[in-house]
């Protein structure tokens, strides 16, 4: 936790606006429910109220003043009524919130994800940002319904209180200054008590992501191989301790006070309300004889439930103020204002003509040395450009900026002579298809995998069919007993399938065949293709992508014979720049790179030793 989270004052203006943010949201998601949920605190509060105090009082105190059974029944009748009406609301209670809960999740959630959609991608490379992302969606459906509860639970204690303190004005005003002691103090000590469990929870909570993420090296199979074949287990393990002793510092820190001041709360109010009440309410009633069995009864019982109405009452402020601090990193997510916003109202992008990068710098945050520095080409509808160069020269950047994954330091891209940030980001993207060198599939079938969409028709097939053919993976998935239907691992489907790192890649780059879009990125696109597969591989791409305008990264140089221009990065900027042709007679750097990556192939097409 930061210093700046540290020292954060939760006002009782900031508590209520927050708390008040969690309902209107649970409001939004479900019209109504908070109505039928107020509605049940005041029912169950009336009818606690009637069948456990007043019914006793009023019989009690009948019977020893000779009074017959006709005087009671009027109550009995009373009684039933409400006990009738709370039996029934409860069960419509109980059948809202079977029917209403699951709208609720669905509404928070869909806000949050809507939101981690729509911010840029260094969000998640920010730790800060990252971690509020991570304990919003851990903390908002459950913080909504424990808001809610404490809603609903107020009420209860409010007209509990009143009902109660109304009985006991009328035997003997003082035992409400008794019954009343507790509510300050449990203010004063829940305060202390909701600063320390937040602090240690906040703790613990990134503690236990670092231990749940080393759990995940030990099963998922992602890190299996790895995990089998070197001494990384031995790095996850140290990782686990120090998660692990972490946690029992965290304990040892916070865990002694938070005990204190728990039996601070039993402590004010076993014994400073609760006892004085009982022995004042006896001392009248068997010494004094000023007193009623009924009424002393009702004294008892009746300040026993203001001291706990009270306390109750306090709790719920502490709760709320509770509650307030995590809503607030939960609304510090989702009012973050997107650097790169979806604005409705600015124009689609229009079919490309031209893509002109111009004078563009860009500089990740916390990073020195900027990762472009004054970048300028042009790309024309239908060109097949390359982009060479060795790691960390920029190339991945580029297409990031080019997909407005980010936006410019300095400079400006530019489709078809305007600004790429005039139009709207959604219809923008939708121009590209892409496959990346760190590709990764979703656990949902193949087909889905490669439309990159749900809704999967019988023509739709036919289209996934067809480009798993051309990106030479259909002889493995025409296998399947299910195959395009089939589910991308075993995670949740048994009769998934598990693809190799080749077969993987293939799939993804069938989205590309799949496609329909103008302008097509490709990051490294065969990396897990040996050269042979990679050769066919652009064979099939190139003719697929006929009449569209192709970017494409690749380490292997053999691939930019496909090329109508070639670009050599270096340190962000471009060293060098033209045809396959023209790049080799200049003799420089590609040419260098070139024949050496030539003379790690046999005369036949083998490899000698080429290490990728």
């Amino acid at each position: 936790m930061s210093t700046k989270d540290k020292k954060k004052k939760f006002s009782i203006g900031k508590i209520i606006k927050n708390n008040a943010y969690m309902l209107n949201l649970i409001r939004k998601a479900a019209p109504g429910y908070l109505t039928i949920n107020l509605l049940s605190g005041v029912i169950d509060a009336v009818a606690y109220f009637l069948m456990n105090i007043f019914l006793y009082y009023y019989v009690l105190n009948a019977v020893q003043q000779g009074q017959g059974i006709k005087e009671i029944i009027p109550i009995l009748v009373l009684v039933f009524v409400v006990a009738v009406i709370k039996y029934v609301y409860s069960q419509i209670t109980h059948y809202c919130r079977t029917v209403t809960h699951p709208k609720i999740v669905a509404y928070i959630k869909t806000m949050l994800h809507k939101k981690a959609a729509e911010v840029e991608l260094n969000c998640f490379e920010n730790t800060d940002f990252y971690d509020k992302y991570v304990k919003a969606t851990e903390e908002a459906t459950g913080r909504a319904f424990d808001v809610l509860w404490a809603f609903e639970y107020t009420i209860y204690c409010i007209i509990s209180a009143i009902g109660n303190l109304s009985l006991v004005l009328t035997i003997d005003p003082v035992f409400i200054f008794l019954a009343a002691i507790p509510f300050p103090l449990t203010l004063i000590v829940g305060k202390l008590r909701n600063k320390v469990e937040h602090e240690s929870d906040m703790k613990w909570r990134e503690a236990v992501r670092q231990r749940d993420y080393v759990r995940r090296t030990f099963y998922l199979l992602d890190f299996s191989q790895e995990m089998r074949l070197t001494e990384m287990w031995k790095v996850m393990f140290d990782r686990m301790r120090k998660s692990v002793a972490e946690l029992k510092a965290i304990i040892k820190k916070y865990g002694y006070k938070k005990m204190l001041l728990d039996y601070s709360f039993d402590i004010i109010f076993d014994i400073i309300s609760q006892m004085f009440v009982i022995i004042l309410a006896l001392y009248k009633t068997l010494l004094k004889k000023t007193m009623l069995v009924g009424d002393c009864f009702v004294v008892i019982r009746s300040t026993t439930v203001i001291a706990c109405s009270f306390g109750d009452i306090a709790g719920m402020f502490v709760e709320f103020d509770k509650h307030s601090r995590y809503i607030e990193t939960f609304r510090e997510f989702l009012d973050y204002e997107t650097k790169i916003p979806e604005i409705a109202d600015s124009p689609t992008a229009p079919s490309l003509e031209s893509l002109e990068i111009r004078n563009v710098s860009f500089s990740y945050a916390n990073q020195e040395d900027p990762a472009l520095k004054n970048m300028s080409f042009k790309v024309n509808k239908g060109e097949k450009i390359a982009i060479v160069g060795h790691n960390g020269a920029g190339k991945t950047t580029l297409t990031k900026l080019l997909l407005r994954l980010y936006d410019p330091s300095e400079g400006e891209i530019l489709l078809n002579g305007e600004n790429i940030r005039n139009f709207r980001v959604s219809s923008y993207r939708n121009l590209y298809g892409t496959v990346f060198q760190d590709y990764g599939l979703f656990a949902v079938s193949v087909a889905e995998n490669v439309l990159m969409r749900g809704n999967v028709t019988e023509a739709d097939k036919e289209i996934v069919v067809d480009s798993l053919e051309k990106s030479g993976v259909w002889d493995k998935i025409s296998t399947l007993p299910n195959g395009v239907d089939t589910t991308v691992t075993k995670e949740f489907d048994k009769d998934g399938a598990v693809f190799s790192g080749g077969e993987t890649q293939k799939i993804s780059i069938a989205s590309i065949f799949a496609g329909e879009n103008e302008i097509v990125i490709m990051d490294e696109p065969t990396s897990a293709l040996d050269p042979i597969a990679e050769h066919k591989m652009y064979e099939s791409m190139f003719k697929a992508c006929e009449g569209k305008t192709v970017i494409f990264i690749s380490h292997r140089l053999s691939a930019t014979t496909y090329a109508d221009r070639i670009y050599m990065f270096e340190h962000g900027q471009i060293i060098e720049q033209g045809t396959h042709g023209e790049l080799l007679s200049l003799n420089g750097k590609f040419a260098d790179m070139w024949h050496k990556q030539a003379d790690n192939y046999t005369e036949k097409g083998g490899l000698k030793n080429e290490k990728d």
